[in-house]
C-alpha cells in the first residue's frame, strides 16, 4: 500500500430510515479489493453513491437520500462526518472534518442554474450548456459559472470542503454501463438524447492511444536514426558478446510479443539470430551495440500501452467462445469468429459487459483512485463470476489502485470471503 491518502472505513446510520451499517465497513488496506455483499435492498449501491458524492463534491445528491450519519475514516485518521438533519420543511446537509463544521443549506438548484439562460436541465443534475453545446453534471455548472452565482457562502463552502477532504480520487463503474450518452447534433436540436454503445466508444478510444503512442514512437525512431552517427562516435561502453547475445534474444522476443498483439506490423524478414553474435570485431561491435540499445529505447515507447493490451486479452480471450478479441491499428478492438468480423454490437449483454468493465479497469484508471463497481455479476455466467476477483488481482497488481465492490453474487465473492464486508438486514 503506498502512502497516498486512501479511505479506511465507512459507517451508515439510519438509512432508508431503516438500516443501521453503523459498525466500520474495513476497507482491505493489503490486497486493495473490498466486496460488500448484501441481500438487495440493503444499501449497497446507496453506499457507494454516497462515496461518490461526497469526494466528488456532488454534496447536494445527499438531500436525495434518507440517512442519519454517514461517517468515512481515512488513512491518515482524519475522520468525515455527514449528516442529514430536518430543518422546517427541507433538509440539512451538514458536513464535519476532524470535528470542524461546513453547513450546506438546501439550495434550490433549478432556481440557481435558472438565472443562466443558456443552460437547460435535461435530467437529474444533468444540464446542457447551449454556449459550448456540453452535456454536464451540476458540480460541473457551477465551476464554471461560479462567477454568475451571487451566493458567495454557498461558493465558499465548496471550497473548503474541497481543501479539506484531501485528495482521493474516486471513479464509479455503474450498474447501467452498456450504453452512454452522446451529444449529436440531433440532441442540439432540443430532440430525445441518444446513446450509443459503449464498447463502441472505447473501440474508438483504444484507436487514438494506439495512433499517439505510435506517432511517438516514429517520433523516437526519427530521433535516434538521425543522432545514431554522432553518438556513435561516442560510444565508450560496449556489451560483452554473451550480453549483446541476451539482449537481442530480449529483443526479438519483445518485437514477437508486439506483432501478436497488433502493435507492430509483420515485417516478413527473418528474425536475426542471436547465436551468429561470436567475437566481434570492434567498430561491428559498437554499432552493433548502439543499434541493440536504441531498439530497446524505442519498445520502452510501447511498454506501458502493450502491458494494458496483453492483460486486457488475456483475461477476455479466455473467457470468449467461438471468437477472439483482437487490436486493430484502425478501429481499436475488433471480435473476430470463424466466420471474419463480429460487429462489436452483436456480442452478448454478458460479452459487452466483460469488456466494457475490464477496458475501464486497465485502461482508464489512474493509480490510488478508488473504483467502486456496483453489481460486476451482471448478465455473466457463474464461471465467469468466479474468475472475476482473480482477473480483478491481476489488475490491482498491475495498475494499483484500490477497488470497492457492491454485489448479492456468493459466487463473485468465491474463496474471497476474507476480502469480503457483509450488510445485515438485522442491523
Amino acid at each position: 500500500m503506498s502512502d497516498s491518502l486512501h479511505i479506511k472505513s465507512i459507517s451508515v446510520k439510519g438509512l432508508f430510515n431503516q438500516f443501521d451499517h453503523d459498525h466500520n465497513i474495513d476497507f482491505n488496506q493489503q490486497e486493495r479489493i473490498t466486496i460488500l455483499h448484501g441481500i438487495n435492498g440493503v444499501g449497497k449501491t446507496t453506499i457507494l453513491r454516497m462515496i461518490n458524492n461526497l469526494f466528488n463534491l456532488r454534496i447536494y445528491h445527499f438531500n436525495d437520500i434518507p440517512f442519519e450519519k454517514f461517517t468515512v475514516k481515512l488513512s491518515n485518521n482524519s475522520q468525515i462526518v455527514v449528516s442529514r438533519k430536518k430543518s422546517n420543511d427541507s433538509y440539512v446537509i451538514d458536513i464535519e472534518i476532524d470535528g470542524k463544521r461546513l453547513n450546506f443549506k438546501n439550495h434550490n438548484i433549478d432556481k440557481i442554474v435558472s438565472r443562466l439562460p443558456w443552460i437547460e436541465k435535461v435530467g437529474d443534475a444533468v444540464f446542457y450548456d447551449r454556449r459550448t453545446e456540453d452535456v454536464l453534471p451540476l458540480e460541473v455548472v457551477i465551476e464554471r459559472y461560479k462567477n454568475k452565482f451571487p451566493n458567495e457562502n454557498f461558493l465558499k463552502t465548496q471550497e473548503d470542503l474541497r481543501s479539506k477532504l484531501g485528495n482521493i480520487p474516486i471513479q464509479f463503474i455503474e450498474a447501467s454501463r452498456l450504453l452512454c450518452t452522446a451529444n449529436e447534433e440531433s440532441f442540439r436540436r432540443r430532440e430525445i438524447i441518444t446513446h450509443t454503445h459503449t464498447v463502441k466508444i472505447y473501440a474508438s478510444e483504444l484507436q487514438k492511444r494506439i495512433t499517439d503512442t505510435m506517432a511517438e514512437y516514429a517520433k523516437k525512431t526519427q530521433e535516434l536514426e538521425q543522432t545514431f552517427p554522432f553518438r556513435l562516435l561516442e560510444v565508450s561502453e560496449n556489451y560483452s558478446d554473451e550480453e549483446l547475445r541476451e539482449h537481442i534474444k530480449a529483443l526479438q522476443s519483445q518485437r514477437e510479443d508486439l506483432r501478436d498483439i497488433g502493435l507492430l506490423p509483420e515485417t516478413g524478414l527473418a528474425p536475426m539470430d542471436a547465436k551468429s553474435i561470436v567475437a566481434l570485431e570492434s567498430r561491428h561491435a559498437e554499432v552493433m551495440n548502439l543499434y541493440v540499445k536504441d531498439s530497446e529505447e524505442k519498445l520502452k515507447v510501447l511498454e506501458a500501452l502493450s502491458k494494458k493490451i496483453k492483460l486486457l486479452l488475456k483475461i477476455i480471450n479466455d473467457k470468449f467462445q467461438g471468437k477472439k478479441l483482437h487490436i486493430d491499428e484502425k478501429k481499436g478492438l475488433v471480435i473476430r469468429g470463424k466466420d471474419g468480423e463480429i460487429d462489436l454490437t452483436l456480442l452478448s449483454s454478458g460479452e459487452q459487459h466483460e469488456l466494457v468493465m475490464f477496458y475501464d479497469l486497465i485502461f482508464k484508471v489512474e493509480p490510488n483512485t478508488l473504483i467502486m463497481i456496483d453489481e460486476p455479476e451482471l448478465s455473466l455466467h457463474v464461471t465467469w463470476q468466479n474468475k472475476f476477483i482473480g482477473e480483478l488481482k491481476q489488475i490491482v497488481e498491475q495498475s494499483k489502485f484500490d477497488v470497492l465492490i457492491a454485489t448479492h453474487s456468493a459466487t463473485i465473492v468465491g474463496n474471497n470471503s476474507h476480502l469480503m464486508q457483509r450488510l445485515s438486514v438485522s442491523e
